[in-house]
């Protein structure tokens, strides 16, 4: 990920965590989805950790989480 470091990354996501934010589209590297298509949507950080990041889907009490590592991820958009 160019012009942004890891650290910097890391507190953005603790930011989302602690403010409880709703992220509207985070689109991820080598993704399934079609060029231009988010790969998460609606989703919250449910735990940041040194290098990687879990997102749970905003108001779902079951959700499945999804941990990402900070270098897979290209866009966040909240």
């Amino acid at each position: 990920m160019a012009g942004i470091s890891s650290q910097s990354l890391r507190d953005y996501l603790v930011s989302l965590y602690i403010n409880g934010k709703v992220i509207t589209e985070v689109y991820l590297e080598n993704s399934n989805q079609e060029p231009g298509t988010p790969d998460l949507t609606g989703v919250t950080v449910v735990e940041v950790t040194g290098n990687y990041v879990t997102f749970a889907q905003a108001g779902s009490a079951g959700a499945a989480t999804m941990c990402v590592p900070f270098e897979k991820i290209l866009l966040i958009e909240e």
